[in-house]
């Protein structure tokens, strides 16, 4: 890559910019976060003493300790606010001359754009990227006023809300930008924070927000139309059609309704030949809610929705009813196909399954999506240079969707939605004719789910353009019918081990939330046989959602209803042998956790060689909630890196690292990112790499595989003498934990699961100072974890983590 990033400075501290910053400080990058200054110290006292001499750099400084409330959290760790240094736009312009990248995020007026990007190219370095993130206005009339070598390196990157969490980058030429500039920043975008880019038009709100808030305005004209309420459209236009719970409305609230009505607006003020330009004014009642300063979340989460706290701080949600112009109880309508489309798991066959109803639930969730893909077909050209996959790849990451509107219309029958279409009056475009296919390959088809789209046809011109495959796009399969054969190994329906080239396998999980079963363990075995004699090494990964929500713990309390104890000491045992035999391969191994990486999983990450995290990394040992320990290994695996710590010092005492796993344990705590489990100990800071770029995870993985593999990779010895605290350590931590009982911290039964948790990692009911083995740190695993077994409110965690997913506290 010819383009490195060590430096960037981002002109505009609002929400927008400060969380902007935050990503690019999580990248490792220092980061300038700069802003108006500030004439005097702030009138709190406190808050002037934090800043001190540094007081006109205030606006900044706040930004960034906002970062800190802001919910969801922008910030992967507090560590990372260390790379991000505040400064004004009067004092300190001059630090733009070290950047390697300046991105401007101020208010989203033109002239003050303006304004800001003169004063940049009066310090940036030549040929260095200068980009604005705006979400709409004109990149044209933004540097009209400026010379020809600013316009060379001067394009959109529109960066959405919240950055951290959202993968869409879009990327907005401009009409003299340096081509190779742009390629050579979106490289460096993808592989280091992350983004999934679609290149737009320099046309009004872009790509994601014309079509995503079209969705929106279309549900509020189809909403009045067949006289639905808005819960009822929140219930039609979420989860059941592949979109996420927020639905429409909800998603308003978030956003903010002011926010979201501007950006509608902006399509009939500067696109007025638009022809749904009429779908784009909000209803009336949406302007009264914002006169009257009712925004949604940020202000006090009244909006289309509002949140109320009884007495004894019950919460209850309210729904807007315009026409009383009131809130009350939520009453979403049902329908006669709701129940039976609930049972049918694929997206596709479930719209198609409620779009042959013809109730109102099932007219307004045809409608919606009718109007949706007729829209993006009548602008492709406009805002996507005839590309489906750009505004497809748009909507998915922007607004998180399932499918994009392209791929939707060709899954369901390109020619029967057309058809209907016509049928009802619809306008379209020439090109949309008989038989047209938007990808040569068929959106939801085995074909398309182990290669993608082979070529897109672009529009109008009627021809196919190729679509390339990038360098780090690895088939994983996400359940046992969408298996490649061509580079399956070996597999049954919840696993499968595949061959991604260069001597290296990957063993991926497809179960339910890739929980660890039998069938895992089984594959597991095999794959761990088959790649000593037949691969240089393995990496561990999937492509669903999550990397491995735990253990199956239906399968766990089957056996303890059925009093089969016999057979979940089996388990455990084929279960730890399987993950002492990763640990031990004369092979390399990486895991690559991403999302959920709860219980088993995560015990199955720590028995890898190596790990390389994804960013967005939710990882814990967190069997407690069900009243179990980690019994796969995970316990041992805590232990003896406080043993080994311990060691490093001399005489050290051990105490302090095992009280470090136990909380790790006993409290059950998850990371809030991946690299928040390293700085907590999870994972071994030596062993573990983070990456905030999830789509180049298995191809770093298997660059480190080769890299090890090539350094002659010598896999570590099992330790037979490691000393342990015993009696004594159980003991100390047992009169701490009665006295968070007496306190009230914790329940008895609490207490009694955090006494076989330290019985463990204190190396049992033994003298301290004896030495005892790592298969012994086992057996006394799977002892504590059959023990627990037995225990009545053990059974009724695990029902109640069945029933609702959350934890009992009994």
């Amino acid at each position: 890559m010819s383009l490195k990033i060590h430096r960037v400075a981002v002109l505009g501290a609002g929400v927008m910019g400060a969380q902007i910053a935050a990503h690019l400080a999580a990248a490792g990058v220092r980061t300038h976060l700069l802003d108006l200054p500030s004439e005097a110290p702030h009138k709190d006292p406190k808050i002037a003493a934090a800043i001190g001499k540094g007081f006109r750099s205030t606006a900044a400084y706040l930004a960034i300790e906002n970062l800190k409330k802001l919910k969801p959290s922008p910030l992967a760790s507090e560590s990372i606010l260390a790379n991000l240094i505040p400064g004004n736009f009067a004092d300190d312009m001059s630090v733009i001359a070290d950047c390697d990248w300046v991105i401007e995020v101020v208010a989203e007026k033109l002239e003050i754009k303006k304004s800001i990007l003169k004063q940049i190219s009066e310090y940036a370095r030549p040929h260095i990227p200068v980009t604005t993130n705006t979400s709409g206005l004109s990149l044209e009339k933004m540097s009209e006023d400026l010379d020809e070598n600013f316009h060379s390196r001067f394009f959109g990157t529109h960066f959405f809300n919240p950055p951290r969490y959202m993968k869409l980058l879009e990327i907005i030429p401009h009409t003299r930008t340096d081509p190779k500039l742009i390629k050579d920043l979106t490289d460096w975008i993808e592989r280091y924070l992350g983004k999934g880019i679609v290149y737009a038009k320099d046309t009004i709100n872009f790509i994601a927000n014309r079509v995503g808030t079209f969705s929106i305005t279309s549900a509020f004209v189809h909403m009045e139309a067949l006289d639905l309420n808005v819960e009822t459209v929140d219930a039609l236009s979420g989860k059941t059609v592949g979109r996420p719970s927020s639905a429409s409305f909800r998603t308003m609230d978030v956003v903010g309704i002011d926010v979201f009505a501007a950006v509608a607006k902006n399509v009939g003020k500067y696109a007025p030949n638009d022809p749904y330009v009429s779908v784009f004014t909000p209803p009336k009642w949406i302007d009264e809610l914002i006169s009257r300063g009712s925004l949604g979340q940020k202000t006090k989460s009244v909006g289309i929705y509002k949140k109320e706290t009884d007495a004894k701080g019950a919460s209850t949600i309210l729904a807007y009813r315009p026409k009383e112009d009131k809130y009350v109880e939520q009453a979403p309508e049902t329908f006669p196909w709701q129940e039976e489309a609930k049972k049918i798991p694929d997206t596709i066959e479930r719209i198609r399954f409620i779009i042959s109803h013809s109730d109102k639930g099932a007219k307004f969730i045809w409608l919606t999506l009718r109007d949706t893909m007729a829209y993006s077909a009548i602008l492709l050209e406009e805002i996507a240079n005839n590309q489906p996959l750009s505004i497809d790849n748009a909507i998915k990451w922007g607004f998180n969707w399932e499918w994009g509107p392209f791929e939707l219309w060709q899954a369901l029958g390109y020619d029967t939605i057309r058809d209907r279409m016509i049928q009802e009056g619809v306008k379209l475009p020439d090109w949309i004719k008989p038989g047209v296919q938007f990808y040569k390959t068929v959106p939801n088809s085995l074909d398309w789910h182990i290669n993608g789209p082979r070529s897109q046809l672009l529009g109008k011109t009627g021809k196919d353009l190729p679509v390339i495959r990038s360098e780090h796009s690895f088939y994983l399969p996400k359940s046992k019918n969408a298996v490649d054969k061509r580079s399956l190994v070996l597999g049954n329906g919840s696993a499968s081990l595949v061959d991604i080239g260069d001597g290296v396998a990957a063993l991926t999980f497809h179960s339910k939330m890739n929980s660890i079963n039998d069938e895992i363990i089984e594959i597991f075995q095999a794959s761990l046989a088959k790649v000593k004699t037949d691969f240089a090494g393995l990496v561990i990964a999937n492509d669903g959602e999550v990397f491995s929500a735990g253990a199956d713990l239906k399968q766990i309390l089957g056996a303890i209803k059925d009093n089969k104890f016999d057979a979940i000491d089996n388990l455990l045992r084929r279960f730890q042998g399987t993950m002492q035999a990763l640990k031990y391969a004369t092979f390399p191994s990486i895991a690559c956790p991403h999302g959920l990486t709860l219980g088993g999983g995560c015990e199955v990450s720590l028995h890898a060689s190596e790990q390389i995290i994804a960013g967005d990394t939710f990882a814990g040992l967190v069997e407690v909630g069900v009243g179990l320990i980690p019994g796969g290994g995970g316990t041992k695996e805590l232990a003896l890196r406080a043993y080994a710590q311990a060691a490093l010092g001399e005489n050290a005492d051990p105490m302090p690292f095992l009280q470090k796993a136990f909380l790790l344990i006993g409290m059950g705590k998850t990371s809030t990112s991946g690299l928040e489990a390293v700085e907590m100990g999870l994972y071994n800071h030596a062993k573990a790499t983070v990456t905030l770029a999830r789509d180049f995870q298995v191809l770093r993985a298997k660059k480190r595989i080769l890299q090890l593999v090539e350094n002659g990779y010598q896999p570590p010895v099992p330790q037979s003498k490691i000393k342990v605290v015993g009696d004594a350590g159980i003991q100390t931590f047992n009169m701490a934990m009665i006295n968070m009982v007496q306190g009230r911290q914790i329940s008895p039964y609490d207490a009694l699961v955090g006494e076989k948790v330290v019985t463990v990692l204190c190396g049992g009911e033994i003298d301290a100072g004896q030495f005892v083995s790592e298969e012994y740190f086992l057996d006394l695993e799977r002892r504590v974890f059959l023990e627990l077994c037995h225990e009545t409110k053990t059974q009724e965690r695990i029902e109640a983590m069945l029933k609702t997913g959350k934890p009992l506290r009994n």
